[in-house]
């Protein structure tokens, strides 16, 4: 792997040596961030009235818009090298009079083109929304540069897009927000995940642990060393149903508070979701520090990958070991037969969980910005829950693991354990060699 990275890493180089010689490439760096967290923001609210994103595909959808947004300004920061290649992706070309371009309008082009292309199933309005914020951002720019410096900054950024959502088509999980065939057949046994009231739906993406990822290899070097559960068992007084008689005996005694904790994580009501909502940290924490454009296409594009790396390594450990749901045990085996959760459960195995995962991945990836000691306060549902306050970022991740805790679709053990599983897969986004001279 290394002889792969070091020939890319000098194609990377060499693409961008006409923009970076003599000083002469304007820098991205001199632009507010408004033209990203303006399109992320947009990407949200698309989320929420498109059918079929949900979290892995929402998370999908934020790592390629991301990427498409650092790639499409990459030439203007100095130090920064194109990613797309080392990834197994196309070299993306640099035009020669990169020099003079526009990054903001590249971005702009860029975020319309690959939004367009993974929204392509949305509503006439929501399609209108995209022309015109695209519209409207070119407009604005205008009055800063010359016609033709736009046009060709445009075409740039739209080139990027075109040529990441091609290489987006082969990851297995292209146009997955349609109806997908199942012919999944789940195995059959004691422990094993069976459907969950109260849809009793067939297990969802029992293959995405299979697909393609943005850093090579994660999936399997991320997958827990043993099984940290106990053996399977239903005798009383055994580890196993000890561990599902406290998921039981916590749902006995829950707070209000507690019920918020776990409705505010399951980003409950409406069709949103969790990446969705790591997303929306993300821009508050750019929005607050007021970071400049290249910053904040860093973060997205880090953080984005952070997103559906650990989507694929935690459905990978899912459909290795199939555990069973607390409420079937807790239903078909306590006896128990209405005891119900307080949000669905989602229709795919219990270990790992990917709130866990994914909420620590994106944390990890932030502290590489931010500082482990980042205080913040997170807004997305101040309106319905209230604003919720960190004194850290790893706070927010061990909440929204324990929500699921509390919400009783995963035992204690496992939150405890994907926390691991998720900081193993920042730990390896956060190694990537965006920078120049960070190599692996």
């Amino acid at each position: 792997m290394k002889k792969y990275l070091s020939l890319s890493l000098m194609v990377c180089l060499l693409a961008f040596s006409a923009c970076w010689e003599h000083g002469k490439q304007p820098v991205a760096k001199k632009y507010p961030s408004t033209v990203a967290t303006t399109w992320i923001n947009l990407q949200q609210k698309l989320t929420k009235t498109t059918a079929g994103y949900s979290p892995g595909v929402t998370g999908r959808a934020f790592a390629y818009t991301g990427l498409s947004l650092y790639e499409s300004i990459v030439p203007g920061m100095p130090g920064y090298r194109s990613m797309v290649p080392l990834m197994g992706g196309p070299t993306i070309s640099v035009p020669a009079n990169c020099q003079s371009f526009y990054w903001p309008a590249s971005a702009n082009a860029a975020m319309a083109s690959m939004i367009r292309n993974l929204f392509e199933s949305t509503s006439a309005a929501n399609k209108v929304s995209i022309d015109s914020l695209e519209a409207a951002f070119n407009t604005e720019f205008h009055g800063e540069v010359h016609g033709s410096v736009l046009q060709n900054s445009a075409d740039f950024g739209r080139s990027v897009a075109e040529a990441i959502f091609e290489w987006s088509k082969s990851d297995g999980s292209h146009e997955a927000y349609k109806p997908q065939p199942n012919t999944y057949v789940p195995p059959v046994g004691p422990g094993l995940w069976i459907p969950t009231p109260p849809a009793f739906a067939p297990a969802a993406s029992p293959y995405v642990g299979n697909d393609r990822s943005f850093t090579p290899g994660i999936a399997a070097q991320t997958q827990p060393t043993t099984f940290p559960l106990p053996p399977y068992s239903e005798v009383p007084g055994s580890n196993f149903r000890d561990m599902v008689v406290f998921s039981y005996n916590l749902s006995q005694s829950l707070t209000p508070a507690d019920i918020i904790t776990a409705k505010f994580w399951a980003d409950i009501p409406g069709n949103y979701n969790g990446t969705a909502h790591f997303t929306n940290i993300a821009t508050q924490l750019i929005i607050v520090k007021k970071l400049k454009l290249d910053e904040a296409a860093l973060v997205y594009a880090k953080h984005g990958i952070a997103l559906r790396d650990a989507i694929i390594s935690t459905f990978k450990t899912k459909y290795r070991y199939n555990v069973i749901r607390p409420i079937s045990y807790i239903r078909n085996v306590m006896g128990f037969t209405n005891w119900n959760t307080v949000v669905p459960t989602p229709p795919h195995p219990e270990f790992s969980s990917a709130h866990a995962v994914i909420g620590k991945a994106s944390s990890v990836v932030l502290e590489s910005f931010f500082g482990k000691k980042c205080a913040f306060v997170d807004r997305t549902h101040e309106a319905l829950y209230g604003a919720r306050s960190y004194n850290t970022l790893a706070e927010y991740a061990e909440e929204g693991a324990w929500s699921r805790v509390l919400a009783g679709i995963h035992y204690n053990k496992t939150a405890a354990n994907s926390l691991i599983q998720g900081q193993a897969v920042g730990d390896m986004v956060n190694s990537l060699p965006f920078k120049v001279g960070h190599d692996r």
